[in-house]
C-alpha cells in the first residue's frame, strides 16, 4: 500500500511539474496601417514628446527590418501567456522614412493576465497591471533610453486567423494571424498608440535565440540605460 502511495504521489509531482508548452509565431508589418509608409508593426505616436529635436507626432516601428519578431504562446497547463520579442527598426514617421530616433530597438512585451484562446487564435480580454513591457532603444538619438510600455482598452489584444483589414492586399486569403492591441504609456496622452502586424506560425522555436527575458531583468534592476516612463 505504502509502494502505491509513493507511486501515485510520484506521478502527481511529475504531472504538477511537467514543462509549459509554447507555440511560436514570426511576425511582419501589416500592408493596411494608417501611417503606411513607411510599413509597421508597431506605431507610439509622441514617444519622443519633449525631447530636444522630437517633432512628438507619428512615430512608428517596422517588423521586417530584422525578420527576429517573434510571438510566443506559452501554455502552462490552461493558464496562456503571449510573449512578443524581437529587434524593431522605426522612428518618428516623416512620410516615408524616418526622422528624430531613427534606430533599431527591442521590444519586449508580455500578456500574462486574461489571455484567452479565440478560434484559432487568442485575445487579452482585458488591460491588466502585469501586461506590460519595454521598448530599448539600441541606437539613434536616445540610445539607451528604455520606454515602459503596458496595454489599454478591453479587449486589449487580439491574434485572430481572421483577415483584419486584409481586404484588398497581397496578403488576403493567406491564412495569416492578424495582431492587433492597444499600449498606453504612463503620460496619459490620448493618441495612436498600437500594434498592427501578421503572424505566421512556426514549426517550433525561432532559430535565433530570444533576447526578451533577458532584457526585461536588465531593466528591472535599472541596468539597461535610461528608464524613461511613457
Amino acid at each position: 500500500m505504502f509502494s502505491r502511495l509513493l507511486a501515485a504521489g510520484a506521478a502527481f509531482v511529475v504531472a504538477a511539474t511537467a514543462p509549459a508548452a509554447s507555440t511560436f509565431f514570426s511576425l511582419s508589418d501589416h500592408p493596411d496601417g494608417s501611417a503606411n509608409p513607411p510599413a509597421y508593426g508597431l506605431r507610439f505616436d509622441g514617444l519622443f514628446a519633449g525631447e530636444a529635436g522630437a517633432a512628438g507626432g507619428t512615430t512608428t516601428f517596422s517588423f521586417n527590418n530584422f525578420g527576429n519578431t517573434v510571438l510566443e504562446v506559452v501554455d502552462n497547463g490552461g493558464s496562456l501567456t503571449i510573449n512578443i520579442t524581437g529587434t524593431l527598426y522605426g522612428g518618428e514617421d516623416t512620410g516615408g522614412s524616418y526622422g528624430f530616433g531613427e534606430g533599431s530597438y527591442e521590444l519586449a512585451m508580455s500578456y500574462t493576465v486574461g489571455v484567452v484562446t479565440s478560434g484559432t487564435g487568442y485575445e487579452v480580454t482585458a488591460a491588466n497591471a502585469a501586461n506590460t513591457g519595454s521598448l530599448t532603444a539600441l541606437s539613434g538619438d536616445v540610445s539607451g533610453t528604455v520606454y515602459s510600455i503596458a496595454d489599454f482598452s478591453s479587449p486589449s489584444f487580439r491574434f485572430l486567423q481572421d483577415e483584419h483589414r486584409l481586404g484588398g492586399h497581397a496578403e488576403a486569403g493567406q491564412g495569416y494571424w492578424v495582431g492587433r492591441g492597444w499600449l498606453q504609456g504612463d503620460d496619459g496622452r490620448s493618441t495612436t498608440r498600437d500594434f498592427l502586424f501578421l503572424g505566421e506560425k512556426l514549426p517550433g522555436p525561432p532559430a535565433v535565440p530570444m533576447p526578451a527575458p533577458a532584457l526585461l531583468g536588465l531593466a528591472g534592476l535599472g541596468l539597461v540605460g535610461t528608464t524613461r516612463r511613457r
